[in-house]
């Protein structure tokens, strides 16, 4: 079957094989096998020092592999590729600090990247940064400066300028973590629009009514390994594995 002519939910975005991550002498992933299909939410679960940050920091290559292979859209990623800027390039991520610019303005934050690294013209990059600003609903916020912002407002800005490079995957590491409870929400909301407009989407985070109501799939991971994966309705309602069984019932109570 030729590729472009798949249902968008069969054709692979991410695919990885026997993926093994040590730091020192400490193995943090031990042999992952996964693929997340075009337009699919993928939730990763599981406790604090599970691996599952390094596994996502593996995805874009901000982490070099100890052994095994990550496919991007049927491209090997390999750190010392040519490749690997134009990959990450593809690859969006979203960290629990948003990290932004203080010196620059919303708006000069976002158009950075696209201006001095796709080379995008100014006012072209300018025209899809206040598109993006009035979708995660910050256009009036344009020319403030990122320490006059909400950590909320300002992780919605860091979802904007990675989207502003245009990404085919989208990466969140916890993305509400450093958030205060009330803010929480505001991202989230954001991040379901982006799964409603079929972003292909890889998210770590503590929010399991968001992995409930959003993802298509969820893994559970412990210790450097996927434990079980299912439907949200699976592993939330009938979990197989008692490790899977054990950690939901300590984040219910």
């Amino acid at each position: 079957m030729e590729l472009a002519h798949m249902p968008l939910k069969e054709r692979s975005m991410i695919d990885v094989n026997g993926l093994i991550k040590d730091f020192g002498k400490t193995r943090v992933i031990d042999g992952i096998d996964a693929s997340v299909s075009v337009g699919e939410v993928v939730v990763l679960i599981g406790a604090s020092g599970s691996g599952k940050s390094t596994f996502l920091r593996c995805l874009n290559g901000l982490e070099a592999l100890t052994a095994g292979e990550i496919l991007i859209d049927s491209i090997p990623l390999e750190r010392k590729s040519s490749s690997l800027n134009q990959i990450r390039r593809q690859v969006g991520m979203v960290f629990q600090q948003f990290n932004l610019f203080p010196h620059l303005t919303v708006l000069e934050n976002i158009i950075e990247a696209p201006v001095h690294v796709l080379k995008q013209g100014k006012d072209d990059a300018i025209k899809v940064a206040r598109e993006l600003l009035s979708k995660v609903g910050l256009f009036d916020k344009q020319n403030c400066y990122p320490g006059t912002l909400s950590g909320g407002q300002g992780q919605r800005v860091a979802i904007a300028r990675a989207l502003a490079m245009h990404p085919k995957i989208m990466l969140f590491d916890e993305p509400t973590s450093a958030l205060d409870p009330e803010l929480v929400g505001e991202v989230l909301t954001v991040m379901k629009h982006l799964a409603e407009d079929g972003m292909t989407m890889v998210v770590v985070t503590h929010e399991m009514s968001f992995a409930r109501e959003v993802a298509d799939r969820v893994i559970f991971i412990d210790k450097g390994r996927i434990v079980e994966e299912g439907s949200p309705r699976q592993i939330f309602s009938k979990p197989r594995e008692e490790r899977t069984k054990a950690f939901l019932s300590r984040i219910s109570h």
